[in-house]
């Protein structure tokens, strides 16, 4: 049953790689046939299977043998394994939460890829992500731990949050990060609540400071090269939002008691 919703997952993700290199450029990606990026050859069936299709290929065009984005296979198997492990630890709580929560999820991976390839986050993303948190909560449906992103509590997390983000960009003169991270840490406030939010953003911070040593050390990049701390904010959301039901909730207690200085043991 796993490797079947993993298979499942892979699909989706064939799917969200073409949203992926598509919406930026202002495409058609409901429909339309996929065409080699190179030489422009319409791909047949047996050229779109998910990640094997890449390794028969070995990684390079059928037809014009140029080489195939690492991005595709990538995307498509972090596809898999969102769908997989929510189905793990969502699926107990219903079908409906389990396949809200697998869009929010995708959504996010499409705007982690695009920040990682292009150093945009994209409003239309963010705002269908929002629009999915207030048709499901108009639906009747709850999110666990995040509150009523109706409610001011929330509201008043986004624009402290927002406004934060807002001033660090504004006074780097948008050197130390985007206005769309803005953005985003205003979406996350509003959708995932305060202290979800904060750890979020703090696991985002460890993330961008990992791969930045990473990217130094290797020789590949020094202190002066860009990061999409997007990316990270959103691989961060992903992985919070996985693992929420245990881990997570009990990292952002550990932060609310911190800052309080209260009951820290």
């Amino acid at each position: 049953m796993t490797l079947l919703i993993f298979l499942i997952g892979l699909a989706v993700g064939s799917f969200v790689g073409v949203v992926i290199h598509r919406l930026p450029k202002g495409e058609q990606f409901v429909s339309g046939r996929s065409r080699c990026p190179d030489c422009g050859h319409a791909l047949k069936w047996y050229d779109l299977v998910p990640v094997l299709s890449f390794l028969i290929l070995l990684g390079r065009c059928r037809y014009c043998r140029n080489k195939i984005s690492w991005s595709y296979p990538a995307i498509e198997i972090c596809s898999g394994i969102i769908v997989a492990v929510s189905f793990f630890f969502l699926s107990p709580y219903g079908l409906a939460y389990w396949l809200f929560w697998v869009f929010i999820l995708e959504s996010f991976l499409i705007l982690a890829f695009i920040d990682l390839k292009h150093f945009i986050l994209a409003d239309s993303v963010m705002v269908v992500i929002l629009a999915a948190f207030a048709c499901y909560e108009i639906w009747g449906g709850k999110v666990a731990g995040a509150g009523s992103i109706f409610s001011f509590g929330n509201l008043a997390n986004a624009v402290l949050l927002f406004l934060i983000f807002f001033l660090i960009w504004s006074f780097s003169n948008g050197k130390g990060i985007g206005l769309g991270d803005a953005k985003l840490a205003g979406l996350l406030g509003l959708v995932f609540g305060f202290w979800n939010s904060v750890f979020i953003l703090y696991l985002a911070v460890i993330i961008g400071v990992a791969v930045g040593l990473i990217l130094i050390f290797s020789g590949k990049g020094s202190l002066k090269t860009k990061l999409p701390f997007g990316a990270f904010i959103c691989f961060s959301a992903i992985v919070s939002t996985l693992f929420n039901y245990g881990v997570s909730e009990r990292i952002a207690e550990f932060f609310r008691q911190l800052i309080f200085k209260v009951n820290l043991f």
